[in-house]
């Protein structure tokens, strides 16, 4: 048990709901301010009435306060964050939060919990990972793509709806116990960072990072923080090329293990002070090779997508799978089936249209040029590329800056045929050749009226999936 009273908790937008009722079911009292006034004020009285909770949408009093939680995103500039700093009261993030209750539940008792978060390829890595594993081990995995359960390489989706912020991790474990639902181990993706109770923690990469918290801080500093507090038992698989990472579980004394994937030329993305990485991936043409400290090999890989995408998502799945005792020919079985996530750089046919569906909530705007330069690049196709861009919700994780459409738009618009961006954050941007859509479904309706069969429609739409 935390040594302490009386908790407030931060933000019950992003998963804080469950966070405060986590706590209040541990004995501790507690305060839940929704600071973004965003939550039904019924949802605030069944806080009250079920878990007596004290409940506000302003600033509350800091003075009868031992502990604050608070998401790593919102504003230190809050009023109650600036006066805690000031009188020395504790503040703790989301994660350390949820961790915390995790370690005082006992639900995973004779389990392993694996967490991951990073930049990009968090999905597709816990997809994969869940995969493997589950040739040798029932596996329940809680992604952005829902509630899975996992056996013998088949998937079974159990609930759908909960987001990838930390607090949600607790939801999945409510709705497990519902369920009646127990597994050897359990996988989570988390956005921002790790809860730092897992016995295994993935950080996919670092990059792009982005600022955070009024710009006040970086996103990377948020995913890495766990190294300086997680179990003493944990440990971590890393990106051989963020050296803060590396340098964080240095000066924490921190077991860890490294990942690569090398450039086309074969050299490896290294800092000579780190040497080589545990595991080594190599993308040849239509094949990846593999090289660990304990076994090397490789994998023909399906060409019904874009495999380029997802060598992070290999490299780091694959890491964990040897760690735990997959067998080789189970984690070459599970590459050469898989043909990509829904929504991650597929091929699909639209109306008699070739369509690259690169929409989904982990898109950033270089994977939108990376997405055009491959349709550009594909054979046999004479038309021209109809590219609908944007975002259905700003909220979506960053949201899509429109800043950064405009300048994709100015550099790259001769490789472009039609341009249809969707939003309305992206009505301002202007072009010879662009028009507007409310959301992802009219973009690609314009898409197929704006095309002809020869022409390749691509898809980057940050939203939902």
């Amino acid at each position: 048990m935390l040594d302490l009273t009386n908790i407030a908790v931060l933000d019950m937008t992003h998963a804080g709901i469950v966070i405060a009722e986590g706590f209040a079911s541990l004995g501790y009292n507690v305060k839940a301010i929704d600071v973004y006034r965003t939550v039904d004020e019924d949802v605030l009285l069944r806080l009250t009435h079920d878990h007596g909770i004290v409940t506000s949408k302003d600033p509350v009093p800091v003075d009868d306060l031992d502990l604050i939680v608070s998401p790593v995103h919102l504003d230190p500039g809050y009023p109650m964050l600036a006066d805690a700093r000031k009188k020395n009261i504790e503040i703790m993030d989301h994660h350390r939060a949820v961790g915390s209750i995790l370690s005082m539940m006992g639900f995973f008792e004779n389990a392993t919990v694996i967490e991951v978060t990073g930049s990009k390829a968090k999905t597709s890595t816990v997809s994969l990972l869940a995969d493997m594993l589950s040739r040798k081990m029932k596996v329940i995995l809680h992604s952005s793509r829902g509630l899975e359960l996992w056996e013998n390489g088949r998937s079974d989706v159990v609930h759908l709806g909960l987001s990838i912020a930390p607090g949600s991790i607790l939801l999945s474990i409510a709705k497990l116990m519902e369920l009646d639902i127990i597994a050897d181990c359990y996988i989570f993706e988390i956005s921002l960072g790790l809860t730092g109770f897992a016995d295994v923690g993935v950080i996919t990469t670092l990059e792009p990072g982005y600022m955070i918290a009024a710009s006040t801080s970086s996103s990377s500093d948020s995913k890495i923080n766990v190294l300086s507090h997680g179990r003493s038992e944990e440990v971590f698989f890393l990106n051989l090329q963020d050296r803060k990472a590396l340098d964080m579980a240095e000066i924490h004394n921190r077991e860890y293990f490294t990942f690569t994937v090398l450039e086309n030329d074969g050299s490896a993305i290294r800092d000579p002070a780190t040497g080589d990485a545990d595991l080594q991936l190599r993308l040849e043409g239509k094949n990846i090779y593999i090289d660990h400290s304990e076994c090397s090999f490789s994998s023909s890989l399906s060409a019904n997508y874009n495999f380029g995408s997802y060598t992070t998502a290999f490299a780091a799945a694959s890491s964990v799978a040897i760690r735990m005792g997959v067998p080789v020919e189970d984690i070459i079985t599970v590459v050469g089936s898989f043909e990509g996530l829904p929504g991650r750089m597929q091929e699909k046919e639209l109306s008699g249209r070739k369509l690259i569906d690169n929409s989904n909530s982990g898109m950033d705007i270089r994977s939108c040029e990376r997405a055009l330069d491959y349709a550009l690049s594909r054979p046999g196709s004479p038309g021209k590329v109809i590219m609908v861009l944007g975002e259905e919700a700003a909220q979506v994780c960053e949201g899509l800056p429109p800043e950064n459409v405009e300048e994709l738009v100015i550099r790259r618009c001769g490789d472009i045929g039609q341009l249809i961006l969707v939003g309305d954050r992206m009505q301002k941007i202007s072009a010879g050749n662009v028009s507007y859509a409310s959301g992802l479904e009219q973009g690609l309706e314009m898409a197929i009226n704006f095309s002809s069969p020869d022409d390749i429609i691509l898809s980057c739409v940050k939203c939902f999936r």
